[in-house]
């Protein structure tokens, strides 16, 4: 048994009619190569990439009740890092753009002594092309859309924007989206397409999936369809793409009908031992299990390169079999982007007197020690205050927590700016919390992280902010490097931050503080009335604090 190919429904033995051969044939004549190492150079379509393009573009018979019709609404192309996914589907996107484009049937001819379906464009062409987040828009197809028209021999007839792509002599438009388009828009959609659908895992982006593939009907004659590109995804993520392979394995297994989805991946053969026993990597046979993963793209490969990276010690073997193999492997998750969180920078000085929330997370001995803040606004403004870590040299684990200097500097904190709410996590500290709720009276809220119900929304909150740019923070090292140990886990129906395992030396303390600091700071802007006075506070029955 081929374990290296899932291909749903399999090809019939008698061919459907498409118009495969046409939109080949346009792609090659019209347009280029996007970002990459052959960016701006003419197009030569790989025989496998031939072949999904022919599938993609079957129509029914001649003699069928729907003839001419597309096939196929739903198609999804799995395949491995580095094959040119996010670039198939930029030339699909503009050939279902492109007034002169062969990509709906118009009528058929006799070719060769048989029936076959003449090419016509669509009209009025409505495309989303939907990423995980802004960034990534404009960074996969839709860039790449971007590149490509300005590049080819159609340039003079797009006007090209970061938002939207247009045709200057005829009507349509192929947008960037982060989310599902307007009720509006999302009516109009002639051609949809999902990017690293592997990465659409939160509630809000499969919802937006969801709606979207329910707007195909809407247009009968253009012919809608939607095209989903993904890497392997991790499985419980609960990503869109997890989903579509559970249902094409379902509609394999004919336990689901449904003739209008084309599933179409490939992996390396989980025969192919990748260490040795001794633990070390073996070239030769990750060289084979990369070349079936492959396909057609082995010929543009870097063998030497790929091998390269799963002999780091830091790599994770389990991301490695994802993203290069395309086998499915179940992975620690790290929760948020390094690299997203740091584009949320800002130089800010937080004034003496300004209204802040205050987060505080403890230790003895073991992990760090923090106190985070942020400022009570619309956007706010997350910044540390101080942190106190174990070193990472203690000879005979002498180190302690200075708890003196702790106390102190959250004295002066107190003083300096107009803590509206200071947020304790209480474990390790309760003395001093005590002391603090005497001090400083109602302003003191404690903030129990161990409690799901309590923590779960914070950490959504604070994810969404960073996705929507609805947050800046003081760019401390410490908050990058702790938020990039976080990852994500399922509690009780919540997503939390947790460590990768409840040994491991990276620490997450500043990160918890900082996700609690923001969303108590977001509710305070929300409930308090202009600073006034805050009443007594009282917990609802969903762990969140409301006005008495």
């Amino acid at each position: 048994m081929d374990d290296t190919r899932l291909i749903v429904p399999e090809p019939d033995a008698e061919p459907w009619p498409t118009l495969g051969p046409e939109v080949c044939d346009w792609l090659e004549a019209c347009l280029v190569h996007g970002p990459g190492d052959v960016l701006g150079e003419p197009i030569t379509l790989t025989d496998e990439l031939r072949c999904f393009i022919y599938r993609a573009y079957e129509v029914f018979p001649r003699e069928h009740e729907l003839a001419g019709r597309r096939r196929f609404k739903r198609v999804v192309l799995s395949r491995r890092k580095g094959v040119g996914k996010t670039e198939i589907a930029a030339w699909l996107a503009i050939g279902e753009m492109d007034p002169q484009a062969p990509v709906r049937c118009d009528g058929w001819h006799i070719q060769a002594g048989e029936w076959v379906p003449v090419g016509r464009p669509v009209l009025d062409p409505y495309i989303p092309m939907v990423a995980v987040t802004e960034e990534q828009v404009e960074d996969l197809a839709y860039g790449a859309v971007m590149e490509i028209v300005q590049r080819c021999e159609l340039a003079g007839d797009y006007d090209v924007a970061i938002e939207r792509v247009v045709h200057r002599h005829a009507p349509g438009k192929i947008q960037a989206l982060a989310s599902a388009p307007s009720a509006r828009d999302g009516g109009r959609t002639s051609f949809q397409h999902f990017d690293e659908s592997h990465l659409l895992i939160s509630e809000r982006h499969r919802q937006a999936h969801k709606t979207m593939l329910r707007n195909v009907p809407k247009r009968v004659e253009a012919d809608a369809w939607s095209l989903e590109t993904t890497t392997m995804y991790a499985p419980g993520e609960q990503s869109v793409a997890e989903a579509a392979h559970r249902y094409a394995e379902l509609v394999r297994q004919g336990k689901v009908q449904d003739p209008r989805i084309l599933f179409d991946h490939r992996q390396a053969s989980e025969r192919h031992e990748i260490r040795t026993k001794r633990g070390t990597v073996n070239n030769r046979a990750v060289a084979a299990a990369l070349r079936e993963a492959s396909g057609d793209a082995w010929e543009f490969t870097d063998v030497p390169s790929v091998i390269a990276q799963l002999q780091d010690p830091e790599v994770d073997e389990a991301e490695f079999r994802r993203y290069w193999l395309n086998q499915r492997r179940k992975a620690v998750r790290k929760w948020l982007s390094t690299d997203m969180f740091a584009q949320r920078a800002a130089r800010r000085e937080v004034a003496e007197g300004e209204q802040v929330v205050l987060a505080f997370d403890g230790s003895y001995s073991r992990d760090s020690t923090v106190l985070v803040g942020a400022t009570v606004e619309p956007r706010p403004h997350v910044f540390l205050v101080a942190a106190w870590e174990k070193p990472l040299s203690d000879p005979g684990g002498r180190w302690r927590t200075p708890r003196g200097e702790v106390i102190e500097t959250l004295d002066r904190a107190m003083s300096y700016y107009e803590v509206v709410e200071l947020a304790p996590d209480p474990p390790g500290w309760h003395r001093e919390v005590e002391d603090w709720e005497a001090d400083y009276g109602e302003v003191v809220v404690r903030f129990e992280t161990n409690q799901v119900r309590r923590f779960g929304p914070a950490c959504d909150d604070f994810e969404q902010a960073v996705r929507d740019k609805e947050l800046t923070h003081d760019n401390t090292e410490i908050l990058s490097r702790h938020l990039g140990n976080c990852v994500a886990v399922k509690r009780r129906g919540y997503t939390v931050v947790t460590k990768s395992h409840p040994d491991s030396p990276d620490k997450i303390d500043s990160a918890v503080a900082m996700i609690v600091a923001h969303h108590r700071a977001r509710w305070r802007h929300a409930n308090d009335d202009g600073g006034a006075d805050l009443g007594a506070v009282v917990i609802d029955p969903y762990g969140e604090e409301v006005p008495a």
